[in-house]
């Protein structure tokens, strides 16, 4: 590489120096072209000593040899592309002999999933698999890749994205595509109705879907994890352990919050739900009225077409503060009645709630999480970090990874603002007026109370008269 550099740079100062020579050259030949016409036009001795002199400066400004210098120079030029040639020839041999043998390789792996890895988990075949033991055998001699990556296998790699989804929320939710290279998703966003016609009728341009185009980029993630040299030396059980962990942790919590709040392209990062909402998918509604909050489930599932489960996002300390009183009902006496909210698996009127710690305070995201894809972008690498400060006994190494994410329909999302209801402001001025009129109030009640004691005794009285007369 840097002898590929030295004559990249060789090449430019010697095609600098051929065009100084091209243009001294330009220049000889015009003025020799003007000594031309000069020695037409001279006509006495004296123009022509003059046409003489100027010859003479003309071959001191100008050495014979220029035309050799610059065909020395062509020269030279091409010797130094000959070499650059044959350094990219060999690298380009070198790289497409790593493909082969990674193409090779690859073909004598068997194809495993998720699934598979993990049945060879339980039965310990996953340690003796080769490609298992040969990538934490370079993990060991890192340091002799001399900086480059060491690629992880896909059965590794799928105990990693195993983990990831174990301690992600949002990772088992969303829609996950593979893909290498940049990648483009097409969607039909059509959700029109067939048109009924004669059976020879042609069908109309307006009866054909609408396909639209969602391109993913790629945007690193990274890692950085210690590990002490005595683990590096035990078996690959506890090292497969630890790193795998490690990685897939740090993947989840850098996954989840990307798919809430990434800021996109521009940040180099995936583009975030909460993100890329904007407006009627973003609305308020008291904190003590249950129908305000679950009615924007509407805004989803609008009766138009199908959708997939949807999920209530929230914080926990939202849930315990705000939600979870509406799934406790107790009676007159305070007796609790119905069934008692399962704290174990919490849901909102029988709808899934799942919690993330990247959801702000007082907000819920309702969503069908699947109208988010994420892109899960080429092989996850780990290599030995030169960034980190080594403490004593201890190695670092740097798991990296290629992520992209974008909403694929924002119309399968709707955030809801919790608000606090409004309490009503009085003044200690009001108050006493109040009380003051309640005391009123209250002496005009008494006061009729007692008429209306008065009269029942009188009308009590007439009635037992009138039985005597009557006797």
């Amino acid at each position: 590489m840097l002898k590929q550099i030295k004559l990249q740079n060789a090449i430019k100062r010697k095609n600098i120096e051929l065009e100084q020579l091209i243009t001294k050259k330009q220049e000889r030949q015009e003025k020799i072209e003007m000594l031309k016409r000069a020695i037409e036009e001279a006509k006495t001795e004296d123009e022509a000593e003059e046409v003489n002199k100027s010859i003479e400066d003309l071959e001191k400004e100008f050495p014979d040899d220029l035309d050799d210098k610059i065909e020395d120079i062509k020269a030279e030029i091409t010797e130094i592309n000959n070499q650059l040639e044959d350094i990219e020839n060999k690298y380009n041999k070198q790289k497409d002999n790593e493909e082969n043998e990674k193409e090779e390789r690859n073909k004598n792996m068997t194809n495993i999933n998720k699934l598979q890895t993990r049945e060879a988990l339980k039965t310990g075949n996953y340690y003796e698999r080769a490609e298992v033991k040969e990538f934490y055998e370079g993990v060991k001699n890192i340091r002799a890749l001399n900086g480059g990556d060491l690629l992880i296998p896909e059965i590794v790699i799928n105990r990693i994205m195993d983990i990831v989804g174990d301690y992600s929320t949002l990772y088992k939710l969303v829609d996950k595509v593979r893909i290498g290279g940049k990648g483009r998703i097409i969607l039909d966003t059509d959700d029109t109705e067939a048109t009924w016609l004669e059976m020879g009728g042609t069908i109309g341009a307006t009866d054909v879907g609408t396909l639209t185009k969602v391109d993913f980029d790629g945007f690193k993630v990274g890692k950085g994890v210690l590990i002490s040299n005595e683990l590096i030396n035990e078996s690959i059980i506890n090292l497969d352990d630890y790193i795998t962990k490690k990685i897939g942790r740090a993947l989840a919590k850098a996954i989840d919050k990307a798919i809430l709040n990434g800021e996109g392209a521009s940040a180099k990062q995936p583009e975030g739900i909460l993100t890329k909402l904007t407006g009627d998918r973003k609305v308020n509604a008291p904190c003590n009225d249950l129908e305000a909050i679950v009615k924007n489930i509407g805004l989803i599932d609008t009766g138009e077409n199908k959708v997939g489960e949807i999920v209530a996002l929230m914080k926990r300390s939202t849930y315990y503060n705000k939600v979870l009183g509406f799934s406790i009902n107790v009676d007159s006496n305070g007796n609790v009645v119905g069934k008692l909210p399962n704290i174990k698996n919490p849901d909102l009127l029988g709808l899934r709630v799942e919690f993330s710690q990247y959801m702000e305070e007082d907000k819920i995201l309702f969503g069908d999480f699947e109208k988010y894809t994420l892109v899960e972008r080429g092989d996850i690498t780990i290599n030995e970090s030169k960034e980190y400060k080594f403490f004593e006994d201890q190695t670092a190494y740097l798991g990296k990874g290629v992520f992209d994410g974008k909403i694929t329909d924002e119309k399968g999302f709707a955030l809801v603002t919790l608000t606090e209801s409004e309490v009503l402001q009085v003044d200690s001025k009001t108050i006493k007026e109040l009380e003051k009129t309640i005391k009123t109030k209250q002496k005009l009640i008494e006061q009729l109370d007692k008429e209306i004691e008065e009269k029942q005794a009188i009308n009590n009285e007439q009635i037992e008269n009138s039985e005597q007369t009557e006797a």
